[in-house]
């Protein structure tokens, strides 16, 4: 499959009736911006490039340009704006960060580079760790919501992000350096050059920054007579693509990408002295063609992806423990992806693959002369088929439906499928769009098979013989543009079962290891207004209500608040300016307290604003600053969210 974007002139994205969800693009900047808009092109909830019209999921998208003009730095940051997704970042820059998308867990979700598994096998549940995943190759980020394991298999419960990297596409030399200062002395910049030369074309990108960051901890919670400790961050990455266009029927991509990122962190509150470091390879190879006069279009993949984190911290005055450890994961894939256009209004997406994932843990923890080794390893191979029909049944009725089968090592095989149309109705402006689906997931190697001992003397062990989590979804929504499309409005109600949860249990000893005892219980609804009062500027306001609940026990999920909205404007005052502002307010949260039991997290809104003044047609200045209002906050309970912070800079492209 070639995860790419493409427009195709003449199919409109409608992004549309009332309330407060981003459930198809981000805002449109300017009136050139608004017709890219109505062309919008997305892949990922069809594995094919397809009109945002034509699938009744819900996709977010936001763009290149988008990134550029709210200057995020970060994909973190970037998705912080989708609705129905919870960002929880535990602290500044660099440190751990997770989603939660419509109430499902933090490793429910599907983190894709290109179509590719980025999330490290070796992290205790398979969460992705958005902490260190930067923007400056990133072209688009693809959110698409609810269970999408018929396309994508283990892990896509609550919904797949899948970020599309750069590459080039027009002739010639094309890049950029940029620079950028600001307080706690952070320094971030980055380097990119793009190209193509007749049959040959090239992308890269050079990145990095330095922070002292903020203190994780928050005050209530320093160790009597500590100060304030800052936590910092600092990452180097580098990425590149090559494409051949071998004939005029085949293409090769090779894409790779390095990084490097150290953070120290708060094991405890305070601690001077612990850091981690965390090393990422990706790579993958595909070769795609085009036959049949581009009727048939098959793609073969080979991907491999490698990480390390190595976790060190030493004695102090506020605690005696020393941990000393390192995990190690590893995933290779190999896939066979199709698209057949069997008649004018169906395109078949077929294919199969299959991937192996190891992990390892080493290392000791030394909790004041009581020292214990970690020691764990594994792996495990999945294969899977799938078919899906893209369908354009009538000029009005168009969608998806689609079946896989995977086949997990050690358990039984997973059968899912997927079924979401979409209506349209021209005269009015509405589209109606609905899906409903299931959804499964594997238990983490570290789940099943991985031991960490406690500081008690106790340690935690995996358990093999877990089943797999399972859910089942579905969601309907409108969607509605009026008045040329300068007022666009929607809402969509969803709900999710999901069945078999996997948590972790104590023994009367105090050891522990994983069971299937988690059934949830999610329901919500997202809704937008999108206003388009003159050409210059944009206003949209999301909002996510969501009610998700252990189906057993009638207890509130933690760190899913009830509330989210997010209030996103930009203005262009004159061809040279671009502003943009927003917040975002949480309310309604709860979380596992850091002292233990339960516990209400505080109502918070956090701002902020960006500017950009372009000298010339080459040199821009850029200015921005985060949490406007210094707002004081905790994203979970006993992680202190940053305060106030601005932001410099320039770019000069050529």
């Amino acid at each position: 499959m070639r995860f790419q974007s493409r427009q195709v002139h003449g199919l409109p994205l409608t992004a549309a009736a009332a309330g407060v969800a981003l459930t198809a693009t981000a805002l449109s900047p300017d009136p050139a911006a608004a017709q890219e808009q109505l062309q919008e092109i997305v892949v990922t909830p069809t594995r094919t490039p397809t009109s945002i019209e034509r699938v009744g999921t819900s996709v977010s998208v936001i763009d290149r340009r988008t990134i550029e003009d709210r200057q995020y730095r970060t994909v973190g940051e970037a998705l912080r704006s989708v609705p129905g997704l919870r960002m929880v970042q535990q602290g500044p820059r660099g440190t751990a960060t997770s989603i939660f998308m419509r109430g499902a867990n933090s490793n429910q979700t599907l983190v894709l580079l290109d179509g590719q598994r980025i999330a490290d096998p070796s992290t205790p549940a398979g969460a992705f760790d958005f902490g260190g995943l930067t923007t400056e190759n990133v072209q688009r980020i693809e959110v698409v919501r609810g269970a999408q394991s018929s396309l994508y298999g283990s892990g896509a419960i609550g919904g797949v992000v899948n970020i599309i990297t750069r590459e080039a596409k027009q002739d010639g030399v094309r890049g950029g350096i940029r620079a950028e200062a600001g307080t706690r002395e952070t320094i971030d910049g980055s380097a990119e050059l793009r190209g193509r030369s007749g049959e040959v074309s090239f992308a890269a990108t050079l990145s990095g920054v330095d922070t002292d960051g903020d203190t994780v901890t928050p005050a209530r919670l320093r160790p009597g007579g500590a100060g304030s400790e800052d936590d910092g961050h600092r990452q180097v990455k580098g990425t590149a693509r090559l494409g051949v266009d071998l004939t005029e029927r085949l293409e090769l991509s090779i894409y790779g990408e390095i990084s490097d990122s150290r953070t120290e962190l708060d094991t405890s509150p305070e601690d001077p002295n612990s850091e981690g470091e965390t090393r990422r390879y990706i790579t993958n190879a595909e070769l795609a063609g085009s036959f049949w006069d581009g009727r048939y279009r098959p793609t073969v993949r080979v991907s491999y992806s490698d990480f390390t984190r190595d976790d060190t911290n030493r004695p102090d005055a506020l605690s005696q423990t020393e941990t000393d450890t390192r995990n190690e994961g590893s995933r290779a894939g190999l896939s066979l992806e199709n698209e057949l256009d069997v008649h004018a209004d169906h395109t078949l997406v077929f294919g199969a693959s299959v991937r192996e994932e190891s992990f390892e843990a080493s290392g000791f923890r030394d909790f004041g002369g009581l020292r214990q080794t970690l020691q764990s390893d594994a792996d495990a191979t999945t294969a899977a088929a799938y078919v899906q029909d893209v369908f354009q049944l009538t000029e009005r009725l168009s969608g998806t439906v689609g079946v896989r089968f995977d086949k997990p090592e050690d358990f039984d095989g997973q059968a899912t499928w997927h079924l979401a149309p979409s209506y349209t109705i021209p005269a009015t402006g509405t589209r109606l769009k609905a899906s409903v689906g299931t959804g499964f997931k594997t238990p983490s190697l570290f789940q099943r098979f991985g031991f960490t001992p406690t500081n008690t003397g106790t340690a935690f062990r995996g358990n093999p013989n877990l089943d797999a989590e399972e859910s089942f979804s579905w969601e309907i929504g409108v969607e509605q543009r009026v008045l040329d499309e300068r007022v666009r409005a929607g809402v969509t109600y969803f709900q999710s079962d999901v069945d078999d949860g996997v948590v972790t249990v104590f023994d009367a000893n105090f050891n522990s290891t994983t069971v299937n005892n988690e059934d949830l219980d999610i329901q919500g609804v997202e809704s937008f207004l999108a206003v388009t009062p003159v050409p210059a500027l944009n206003v949209r306001v999301d909002h996510t209500y969501l009610d998700a609940e252990n189906a057993d026990t009638g207890q509130r999920l933690v760190r899913r608040p009830r509330h989210k909205l997010n209030l996103e404007a930009r203005w262009q005052p004159g061809a040279r300016w671009t502003l943009t502002g927003g917040l975002r307010a949480i309310a309604g949260g709860t979380d596992i307290g850091f002292t233990g039991g339960r516990v209400d997290l505080d109502d918070h809104v956090v701002a902020r604003a960006a500017a950009r003044y372009r000298l010339n047609d080459r040199v821009a200045l850029t200015a921005r600053v985060e949490n406007l209002t210094d707002t004081d906050y905790e994203v979970a309970d006993g992680f202190k969210g940053p305060g106030v912070e601005g932001f410099v800079g320039t770019r000069v492209s050529f």
